[in-house]
């Protein structure tokens, strides 16, 4: 009997360690483990691609188109020659070519005053000659007139034009157009048939010369 009892409170006191155990292990906090993907390092951002926009903001500014360059060149030359007839100026940087002979200078005459009669023929005639290229004084003077002759028909062409919209309004217009027609024209043809002849004389001395305005935009284009 005391063999038995002994057995029992063995057991009891063996089971009551065991649940001891079992709780000192369940009470213990369990260590939380990190996630499969984390790698514990700071991502570094990426640097900006090559073909990304530009944040300067500062854009290059396109270059005028040949077309833009010429009618700049004309405006900034027209004024100068409204400016220089103001004053009464008709030539600039006259000086005697000591290369011209004398078939230069009377080529070069003919360049302006045969305009008075057949325009543009003359010029271009020295132009496509096989010998302007070994005349630089008969092919500057040709270049010239003929660049002046084409002024004086854009000119007509667009008074023309002009008088011919104002030719529209009853009575005014008519009144306007025929005293433009009467007075002015006239006018504006002696005017030219004079600056011809005066710088046909010119070039017969053996000069080059420069028109107000004409001249430096021929030069502008790289005509002369």
């Amino acid at each position: 009997m005391e063999n038995n009892k002994d057995d029992q409170q063995d057991a009891v006191e063996s089971s009551e360690t065991g649940s001891d155990g079992n709780e000192e292990m369940n009470s213990e906090p369990s260590s939380s483990t990190p996630g499969a993907g984390s790698t514990g390092e700071r991502e570094e951002p990426l640097p900006p691609t090559a073909d990304g926009p530009d944040d300067s903001g500062h854009g290059e500014n396109p270059e005028p188109s040949p077309a833009e360059q010429f009618a700049d060149s004309a405006r900034t030359q027209a004024g100068e020659a409204a400016s220089a007839l103001r004053r009464g100026e008709f030539m600039h940087n006259a000086a005697v070519d000591v290369t011209a002979d004398s078939d230069d200078r009377l080529i070069a005459l003919l360049c302006y005053v045969t305009q008075v009669l057949i325009p543009l023929v003359m010029p271009a005639i020295v132009l496509l000659s096989a010998s302007s290229k070994k005349r630089p004084f008969q092919r500057f003077h040709a270049v010239q007139s003929l660049a002046l002759s084409i002024t004086f028909i854009v000119f007509v062409l667009l008074l023309s034009v002009s008088l011919t919209i104002v030719a529209v309004v009853p009575v005014i217009g008519w009144l306007v157009t025929g005293l433009v027609v009467a007075c002015l024209m006239p006018l504006l043809v002696l005017m030219g048939f004079m600056a011809l002849a005066y710088y046909g004389y010119q070039a017969y001395q053996g000069k080059r010369f420069s028109i107000p305005g004409l001249t430096s935009f021929l030069q502008d284009q790289n005509w002369i």
